[in-house]
């Protein structure tokens, strides 16, 4: 653990950034305007003992900071509760509270009260449905940028990562964050209270993952937990992998554990890493592209249908890109996890790459121009890359289709091909009914596609509010089931959940699940075409995929 120097570096973080505000307007009711998390400042439902920051107005009369522990329930003449919880506060000011979750029931409900009266109940599920909720703790309380790290060295001494002070691949780091899940929170202290110096509470769900701006790095070793003798604050002891990129601004993010089927993303902070310390240097940067020819088609529960079909060109660079690795399909196996879309942050030295004007055309598509537009990578922010949506009725046909580039400050002219295809036909009804209903596996039946291609299967269970472009970037549930198999085998069946072992086991659900069913067709990574232009050190790669979804209702609708 960490000695309590380092400690009082790391107490730091529940106040930093907080500068006085104004004084509040007496006899006006306090006003909720966001619930965050404290660290990310992305919306959050809440986790038990996170810190989380409400936003707001006349949320209290002066400006105040806890100065003792346990935390105290008031501060400044301020309340909060959180489900009808007094919160413990660390922080309140006029237009800003900072407070520990003190129970997260089903439902959040978070109220203000001061001298003046209470506010209007805030729910945050109602008012930002797409919360997230993990967060790590940026060094100039922005939420982005460089961590609150230290490095740790062997000898049990701490210094704080920096430009000039780099960690090494292979180091241990320490960083910081809050509103973790707390795997067993009947061991948590009372809120308000530090977590104590032993024993150490070390069951949280989330690990940190280092570079995934080409490739995800997974840590061997690493303790998560919440840190000794603060209040609220995560802490996450890691090894750096040694395959790492060196640089000034690697980035690094919290997922849940590797393999499970939720997973939540905290916003990317960034180390510097360099081998052997000191201060940091960026490796050279190189640029990639891909182009992906997409149909996505969408049977709602009622069984309307719309396709909307697209080109996405994206030419990226960062520090020290390598391309990405093919992926890898196995028959009959679980498909990866999808991971959920969390808060954005530009990062250093990533950038998109600027080639001129971007035009598709193919079989009955008269040439169209794909614009550049706002493009997710990951959960770096700032991003761009060349966009275009057909008119309706312009369906990608099985044929050839070019994407050419006329070239621009970044990447000169260059020219890419993708032989497309035709889709698979769904012949199983699946829009509309609860899935797995009576605890009765569904078997998806199709035909024709390739049948050297890939479908994959995936289930997500929950309500959203909408599915685009494939990526469920808005759909706030998580993957139940999923399956992979080779086009050519034409079936593929889902199973369901049961609970207990044996003769006593149960279905975990026999009303079925609501949810979306994900029927994803890509090619088999052999037939992908490639292709090379100026300024793309590392080429670039031109594919398709197909991605039909279907809504299934609420059990009993």
């Amino acid at each position: 653990m960490l000695s309590r120097a380092s400690i009082r570096i790391a107490a730091n973080l529940v106040f930093i950034g907080l500068a006085a505000s104004p004084m509040g307007a007496w006899g006006q009711l306090p006003v909720i305007s966001a619930v965050v998390d404290a660290a990310s400042y992305a919306p959050t439902l809440g986790e038990p003992e996170g810190i989380v920051t409400i936003f707001g107005t006349n949320l209290a009369t002066t400006t105040a900071t806890a100065q003792t522990l346990p935390l105290l329930t008031q501060l400044g003449g301020t309340t909060v509760t959180w489900n009808g919880l007094a919160a413990p506060l660390l922080y309140v000011s006029p237009t800003q509270i900072n407070l520990e979750v003190p129970g997260t029931p089903p439902y959040t409900v978070v109220a203000v009260t001061t001298a003046a009266g209470v506010s209007a109940p805030y729910n945050p599920s109602t008012a930002t449905p797409a919360a997230s909720g993990w967060g790590l703790f940026s060094a100039d309380s922005s939420g982005c940028g460089q961590a609150v790290a230290l490095n740790l060295a062997p000898d049990g001494s701490a210094s704080v990562n920096s430009s000039s002070n780099s960690a090494s691949p292979g180091q241990w780091i320490s960083v910081w964050g809050t509103g973790a899940f707390a795997i067993i929170q009947a061991a948590l202290p009372p809120p308000g209270a530090a977590t104590a110096l032993s024993p150490v509470y070390s069951d949280i769900e989330a690990v940190p993952v280092f570079d995934f701006g080409s490739a995800s790095y997974t840590p061997s070793q690493y303790w998560s937990g919440f840190a000794p003798g603060l209040v609220g604050v995560n802490q996450y002891n890691v090894q750096i992998p040694a395959s790492v990129r060196e640089g000034c601004a690697v980035p690094v993010q919290l997922v849940s554990y590797p393999g499970s089927p939720m997973l939540p993303v905290s916003q990317p902070v960034t180390l510097a890493i360099r081998d052997g310390g000191g201060p940091c240097v960026d490796p050279p940067a190189a640029g990639y592209g891909q182009a992906v020819w997409q149909k996505n088609v969408n049977t709602t529960a009622a069984g309307a249908v719309t396709e909307t079909d697209s080109i996405t060109v994206s030419l990226q660079s960062s520090p020290g890109m390598q391309a990405p690795a093919s992926p890898v399909y196995t028959d009959g196996e679980q498909a990866s996890v999808v991971t959920l879309s969390g808060p954005s942050c530009r990062v250093p030295g990533y950038r998109s790459l600027a080639a001129g004007t971007v035009t598709a055309q193919g079989p009955g598509l008269s040439p169209t121009q794909a614009p550049a537009a706002p493009f997710p990578l990951g959960q770096v922010g700032g991003l761009s890359a060349y966009q275009g949506t057909f008119p309706a009725g312009t369906a990608l046909q099985t044929g050839a289709y070019t994407v050419s580039a006329s070239g621009g400050a970044d990447v000169g002219p260059f020219q890419a091909s993708a032989q497309l295809p035709a889709d698979i036909r769904i012949q199983t009804s699946l829009a509309g009914a609860p899935i797995l209903a009576n605890c009765v596996p569904l078997t998806v039946d199709w035909t024709g596609g390739d049948p050297n291609s890939w479908v994959t299967l995936r289930f997500f269970w929950g309500v959203g509010e909408s599915i685009s472009s494939g990526a469920f970037g808005e759909y706030q549930n998580f993957q139940i089931f999923s399956e992979v198999v080779r086009t050519s085998d034409g079936t593929a069946t889902f199973y369901p959940v049961y609970v207990g072992v044996g003769p006593t086991e149960e279905c975990a659900a026999p009303g079925g699940f609501p949810g979306v069913i994900s029927i994803e067709v890509d090619p088999d990574p052999s037939e992908i075409a490639t292709f090379s232009a100026p300024g793309l050190k590392l080429g670039g790669q031109a594919t398709w995929k197909y991605v039909h979804t279907f809504q299934a209702s609420a059990p009993g609708n």
